[in-house]
């Protein structure tokens, strides 16, 4: 019997459980769909209300322009093209610009700073150098066994944080066995890289500075003689952590040079003009420090050594045999070639051997040339032909010059500092006519030519107007008055003209934007009047939008002669929306500039459309959010009513399942009383 009560109409036959969700259906549309609906409408009211407030804001926007003047405060720049159609510069005018012509020459660019520093054949061997140096005012340690890569590191490491150095390091390996250190200024401007070497030299030692002396009259003479003064006896000094032997009685700046290369040391003797003359001064590209010889303080006094600069560094080609004369001693430029031997043993050079010399110049340009071996030709014979002026080495737009060093070696080194492809070969080819060889030895680079100031920190500098203007950035804001000048090319001679001028087209573009934004709001507007649409017939919305229009008919007596919008061709058509006549408009702007700003101005049609605009959209009490903030209250109360109504609904079912299972419950029992009824009958009966 239990199990017929769960089933509808199992002993009735009547399927109540369908009347149930019928009687239930009719609850819930009569009681809750209607507060349902109720909160959709308030849900699409609050959206369109949304809506509306996103286009109010266009239109504040739009009308601010025009409130602050900064609509009409738009200028153009405009520069004339150069004859060799370079852009030297470009120019953007901000609100603060003043209209005006300018002749302007861009003399040169801003330029960040790049340094190198000498070469080495393998940046992660250990340099043997210690010490400190400072760059821009930071101190960086070497120790004895840093790498070039680990001093890159290290310099990497003082450029961070607000108190970073402002310079980078890398290595850059050029070919295999040449690396060099790279310093580069993170900014452009002559403030470059900021180096102050320690009193070790790590810095010189790096080839980042040279040392020099002082200016001699001849490079050739002995220093005492060119100096004129009484030298210290012969002593020793230090060339970074190489020790070389120096008597300024008999040594010249040249042989020094000679003596300072053959240890594997940078050196160089410069010439300078000094009066009208040429005067020399000896450049080494490392330290030079006093060795523990006691006279050696005095000749480096004697010398004059100081801190050099960013000079560049010619590239040397050098023998790698020691040429010796007759009787085993160190070859001089006297000696003959018959007689010129390799470390004691004969060159082999015989009258009629034909010696050829060929390689390549700094720049890259191929030299061959040669000569027959005479019975009186000497090294110096063999140093004229290599030197050439015009076939030689010391021909062409790059020449180099050949010398024979104190040590016996024959030196070819560049004219010019910086990169360099210098190189050099001499062959032999016996008086028999025998095969060509290599009698005199191989050459090789002995100092590599490089620039230690790659690029040339600078500033930008330009006249205007023939006024010169300089600036560590080629981006120049504060020359003109709310102009800001970019550089791109300088072209020194080159004079262009530009000009700063009010850009009418885009003050109209402010005004036209002003009025899309209010047509945009008219737009919905009009869609909500239909009939459907979700804020048809609200007085509010109609109430915000007259006060816009209302706006639009401000009357500025300030203005003068262009005292309302329709002055300036600012009208609205039958159907309401507005139009700008943009020839009236723009007749207007060039008649009386003033006269419109004023119109749209602080007390004009821009600040009326703002004030309206914000009533609108103002957070807090403006009529947007109250609106809104209606709508979550009316649809926060329909909610809770609505939780009521399902409850109640659920009730009424629960109650009509309860009553309808008793009913089954009573037939069920009625069932079984007739069906024992039944058979006691039928018992009696039989």
């Amino acid at each position: 019997m239990g199990t017929s009560v769960g089933v509808g109409g199992i002993v009735s036959g009547v399927q109540w459980r369908e009347l149930v969700d019928a009687l239930v259906a009719q609850d819930r549309a009569r009681m809750v769909t209607p507060l349902q609906d109720r909160v959709s409408l308030a849900t699409r009211r609050k959206t369109a209300w949304t809506e509306f407030d996103g286009l109010a804001r266009k239109l504040q926007d739009a009308a601010k322009a025009l409130q602050t003047g900064s609509a009409f405060k738009a200028y153009s720049t405009s520069v004339s093209p150069t004859a060799s159609g370079r852009t030297l510069f470009t120019a953007t005018a901000g609100d603060t610009a003043v209209p005006g012509a300018y002749r302007a020459e861009v003399l040169s660019l801003a330029r960040a700073e790049k340094l190198s520093g000498r070469v080495v054949t393998d940046p992660a061997v250990a340099l043997g150098l210690a010490g400190t140096f400072q760059v821009n005012g930071q101190q960086v340690t070497v120790a004895v066994g840093d790498s070039l890569n680990d001093v890159r590191d290290k310099i990497g490491a003082v450029n961070t944080g607000a108190s970073g150095t402002g310079v980078s390091a890398s290595v850059l390996t050029s070919s295999a066995g040449r690396s060099r250190l790279v310093l580069s200024a993170d900014t452009a401007g002559s403030t470059g890289v900021p180096l102050t070497d320690g009193p070790e030299g790590v810095l010189k030692d790096l080839g980042f500075l040279d040392s020099q002396t002082r200016t001699v009259s001849s490079a050739t003479v002995a220093v005492a003689a060119a100096l004129g003064v009484t030298v210290p006896p012969p002593s020793t000094i230090k060339i970074g952590n190489r020790t070389i032997s120096v008597d300024l009685a008999v040594d010249s700046l040249t042989s020094i040079a000679a003596r300072i290369r053959a240890a594997g040391g940078e050196a160089e003797v410069a010439a300078e003009s000094s009066g009208g003359a040429n005067a020399y001064r000896l450049r080494v590209g490392s330290s030079v420090t006093a060795s523990a010889d006691p006279n050696s303080a005095d000749t480096l006094t004697a010398l004059g050594i100081s801190e050099g600069g960013r000079t560049t560094v010619r590239q040397v080609v050098a023998g790698s045999a020691a040429y010796t004369g007759a009787g085993g001693g160190t070859a001089t430029g006297s000696t003959r070639l018959l007689d010129l031997g390799i470390a004691g043993a004969g060159a082999g050079l015989t009258v009629g051997s034909a010696i050829n010399i060929s390689g390549v110049r700094g720049d890259g340009t191929s030299v061959s040339l040669g000569f027959t071996v005479q019975d009186a030709d000497t090294v110096d014979t063999l140093l004229a032909r290599i030197n050439d002026a015009t076939s030689g080495f010391g021909a062409g737009t790059r020449p180099a010059t050949a010398s024979i060093g104190p040590d016996g070696k024959l030196r070819l080194e560049d004219g010019t500092g910086g990169d360099s492809r210098l190189a050099l070969s001499i062959g032999v080819v016996p008086s028999n006519g025998g095969a060509s060889t290599a009698a005199l030895g191989g050459f090789t680079t002995e100092t590599v030519g490089r620039s230690r100031e790659l690029v040339d920190g600078s500033d930008a500098q330009m006249r205007i107007d023939g006024v010169l203007v300089t600036r560590g950035s080629n981006t120049i804001g504060d020359a003109l008055s709310g102009v800001s000048i970019n550089l791109q090319q300088a072209e020194v001679g080159t004079v262009v003209d530009f000009t700063v001028a009010r850009d009418n087209a885009s003050s109209s573009q402010k005004v036209k934007d002003f009025v899309k934004a209010y047509n945009d709001v008219l737009s919905f507007f009009n869609g909500q009047q239909l009939s459907g649409q979700p804020l048809a017939n609200e007085t509010a919305l109609r109430r915000v939008f007259s006060s816009f229009t209302e706006a639009l008919r401000t009357d500025v007596p300030s203005a003068g002669s262009f005292s309302r919008g329709t002055l300036v061709g600012m009208t609205l058509d039958r159907n309401g929306r507005l139009e700008l006549n943009e020839t009236t408009f723009n007749t207007a702007m060039s008649t009386n500039l003033s006269a419109v700003q004023s119109l749209f101005g602080s007390s004009g049609i821009g600040a009326a459309m703002v004030s309206a605009t914000t009533l609108a959209t103002r957070s807090g009490d403006g009529t947007i959010v109250a609106q809104q903030d209606s709508l979550d209250a009316t649809s926060g109360r329909l909610n809770r009513r609505i939780t009521v109504m399902e409850q109640r609904v659920q009730e009424r079912r629960e109650a009509l399942v309860a009553r309808f299972s008793a009913m089954e419950s009573a037939l069920s029992r009625l069932q079984s009383q007739g069906n024992a009824l039944s058979a006691s009958i039928l018992g009696l009966n039989k």
